[in-house]
């Protein structure tokens, strides 16, 4: 079990995790030309939250999560909403491709968890259809202080260097905008914030 697991009955709990999320929906409308005709795929999706405010917008969504209590939440939240488009998916895809294509692959606050960006990208890649979209919404380059010590992955990221990276891969596109500031406790008495920007590439 790891600490997602742990979390995962109480993330929606947190004012700041719908936000946030509302916040990237939000600006994924004014980015991307989405419809409800669109096959999506929420990589690293938690309990669904960025999914469920676009569900309306979007054709079937995969919701794919490595860990296994984020997806028995979403899995009890497509019942309750009766959501038939929804595909609730335990899946880690760092460690194996998946074969299928989408129109649009998105996620938020998943990147910094990944060891191999580079892969990932290609990944992506793969499944995206022609003319299809990547949306990455993701802390800016940070100290570290946002997850404190012992996070040994990612303190947050250059979007140019992304960007680069994103048309090395084959992505025709790349845009990027800042899109939410979260504001974090990092102490007693002491609050930051920490913007996130939403970057979106095109195939």
């Amino acid at each position: 079990m790891n600490d997602f697991d742990v979390r995962a009955k109480t993330w929606d709990e947190n004012p700041i995790h719908m936000e946030r999320s509302y916040a990237i929906a939000t600006k994924m409308g004014t980015m991307i030309p989405i419809h409800n005709g669109m096959k999506a795929l929420e990589f690293g999706a938690g309990t669904g939250i960025l999914s469920f405010l676009l569900r309306d917008k979007l054709g079937t969504i995969v919701m794919m999560d490595n860990s296994a209590g984020m997806v028995e939440v979403m899995k009890e939240k497509v019942v309750f909403e009766k959501a038939v488009n929804f595909v609730p998916l335990c899946y880690n895809l760092e460690n194996e491709m998946y074969n299928d294509f989408f129109d649009l692959i998105f996620n938020q606050m998943v990147l910094h968890h990944i060891a191999d960006v580079p892969s990932l990208f290609e990944k992506f890649y793969q499944m995206i259809l022609p003319g299809g979209f990547l949306a990455i919404a993701d802390l800016y380059t940070e100290d570290g202080t946002f997850h404190g010590p012992g996070f040994d992955v990612h303190n947050g990221f250059d979007p140019e260097k992304l960007k680069v990276m994103l048309l090395e891969v084959g992505f025709k596109s790349v845009d990027y905008e800042e899109c939410y500031l979260v504001n974090k406790i990092i102490a007693e008495g002491l609050n930051r914030s920490f913007p996130i920007f939403l970057l979106v590439a095109s195939k």
